[in-house]
């Protein structure tokens, strides 16, 4: 069985694509007008939003699940300034923004160019990692050092928001990285299997194969959209 589940892990990451489509939306947030530039790896997705009034780039990261879109906006120290959930259908993307303070505003958007890029080499994944939903919301933190080629050092800690606020953790690990791309896996607790995806600017968590038994605190998880905010090599809690 270790075998078998060692093999997938080796195919998913050998098979893992090489060109991505980039696709251009221009789009309204209520009557607020937006530009979206977004790469879409798998059922990642990944690029920078600009309210044309201001023409500040932000980042944004989110996921499509079938025609399921989700986006979160980031501000400089990682918080989630705004949440987009909604559909795509064909070239349109549409739903609802909301804010972690409650405010809620339909958007929608329509495809302005695409294009075939070669999918990004990231020179190094050193750095720290987070998101932040606000006081009652939710965080997480990754702390992440490359060690070579294809190893990187990874430690995780997220808390799930009010009114739990229970622990999800990655204690200090080794993991192999492969095309951007990493593996955890413990069965300590279960069956636990998570991949996490780099990009030039943040990262990604995800489970696996259903594999959900990691020993987290209830309804906690590290899994989640994860922005950059520095590429200095962090220092873990475990030394």
């Amino acid at each position: 069985m270790k075998k078998t589940i060692l093999l997938a892990l080796i195919c998913h990451l050998t098979f893992a694509q090489t060109k991505l489509t980039q696709i251009t939306y221009d789009g309204f947030i209520s009557k607020i007008p937006i530009n979206l530039v977004l790469t879409f790896d798998a059922n990642l997705v990944y690029g920078t939003l600009s309210y044309k009034r201001v023409g500040q780039p932000i980042k944004v990261v989110g996921s499509l699940e079938k025609e399921n879109f989700t986006l979160h906006e980031f501000g400089d120290k990682a918080e989630i300034t705004g949440m987009y959930f909604g559909t795509k259908k064909g070239d349109d993307i549409s739903g609802r923004w909301s804010n972690p303070a409650g405010k809620e505003m339909s958007f929608s958007m329509k495809k302005n160019n695409i294009i075939s890029i070669d999918k990004p080499e990231i020179k190094s994944v050193t750095g720290s990692y987070a998101y932040n939903f606000g006081k009652d919301g939710g965080s997480g933190n990754m702390y992440v050092q490359q060690v070579g080629k294809d190893k990187i050092i990874l430690e995780i800690q997220a808390v799930r928001g009010a009114p739990s606020y229970n622990q999800a953790i990655i204690e200090k690990t080794s993991l192999k990285l492969f095309k951007n791309e990493a593996i955890y896996e413990n069965k300590e607790y279960g069956k636990c299997l998570l991949k996490i995806s780099f990009f030039d600017g943040g990262a990604s968590i995800i489970y696996l194969d259903e594999a959900y038994e990691c020993g987290f605190g209830n309804a906690a998880t590290v899994a989640g959209n994860y922005a950059k905010f520095d590429s200095r090599a962090p220092k873990f809690e475990q030394n």
